[in-house]
């Protein structure tokens, strides 16, 4: 069971509200933005019990799309690369990592995306490596699953 997997389950079982930080990432060298994005305009409201809203991406045509409303919730999940960092966990009751074995995670990718992207998933994966070694979200986190 992979990030996607569990916290469909997660939001399921407590009825929440769920934000799939992939929505929001701008483009393939966009996991920061998209991240800072989606900590201002959505955890950083519903934090003061307001609604948030983010830009979406148009992934077929590369530029920013429409605007997603994320109404003020009980609980909400954010999933997603990335999205730990020391500002996100100050506003964040519980914090998730999900650690799986490289070899599972690459046949899970391969067999999601049929090798469509491989050509992205280097610079992709020097984006999360940047994001581990700056943000600290596997030690910080609340609770980690190894799957």
């Amino acid at each position: 069971m992979g990030k996607t997997h569990l916290a469909v389950r997660i939001a399921d079982a407590l009825d929440a509200t769920l934000v799939h930080l992939d929505a929001a990432y701008h483009g393939w060298g966009g996991m920061e933005a998209g991240r800072d994005a989606m900590v201002d305009t959505v955890l950083t409201p519903l934090a003061a019990g307001l609604p948030g809203q983010y830009c979406a991406w148009d992934w077929e045509r590369d530029i920013a799309g429409d605007i997603v409303d994320v109404p003020s919730a009980a609980v909400v999940v954010i999933e997603g690369c990335g999205v730990s960092t020391p500002r996100s966990r100050a506003l964040a009751s519980t914090v998730v990592w999900v650690e799986c074995d490289e070899t599972v995670r690459l046949r899970r990718l391969f067999g999601r995306d049929r090798g469509e992207f491989n050509h992205f998933y280097e610079a992709w994966d020097a984006q999360v490596n940047d994001h581990i070694a700056h943000n600290d979200p596997i030690t910080t986190a609340t609770v980690i699953v190894r799957t």
